[in-house]
Parts: structure tokens; sequence; C-alpha cells
């Protein structure tokens, strides 16, 4: 059963962040090793950038068709 991770992609001069379906962190450290899955949320992370957050960014592991995941198994920026 799957279930929902924060996750970050740091690209050095800030992050995108968003949240990841999968059946657990494994699966997306396989198939996305430039994602951080992230265990607690920041100190920062408000309700209002949660529900953002959620509202634009969130895809399941397995979604071939999400531009952020395409562009991240072909290798290229987010």
């Amino acid at each position: 059963m799957k279930r929902e991770y924060l996750v970050l992609y740091d690209y050095g001069m800030g992050g995108v962040w968003a949240y990841l379906t999968a059946e657990n962190e494994d699966q997306i450290r396989e198939r996305f090793p430039q994602l951080q899955v992230v265990t607690e949320r920041p100190s920062w992370w408000t309700t209002d950038v949660e529900a953002r957050t959620r509202e634009r960014m969130t895809m399941d592991v397995d979604d071939e068709s999400h531009p952020f995941l395409a562009a991240l198994r072909r290798g290229q920026d987010a």
C-alpha cells in the first residue's frame, strides 16, 4: 500500500519540495536517487506552504507523465 512522503530536490541554490506517494522510502531512493526523503518538516514549513505544495506538487512515484518526475528520469534539472 502506498503512502505519502515529503521529498526534496536540492539543486544547490534552492530546492523543489513535493509529496510523493510510494510503497516505501527505498522505492523513492531507487527510482529517484536525486530526491531526499524528508522525515521531519522544516521549522519554516507552515500550513500554507503545506497546502500549496500538496496542491501543486503531489504525485505518484509511478507517474511517467508528470513533468517533474520525467525531468528527473532524464537526468535534467527539474
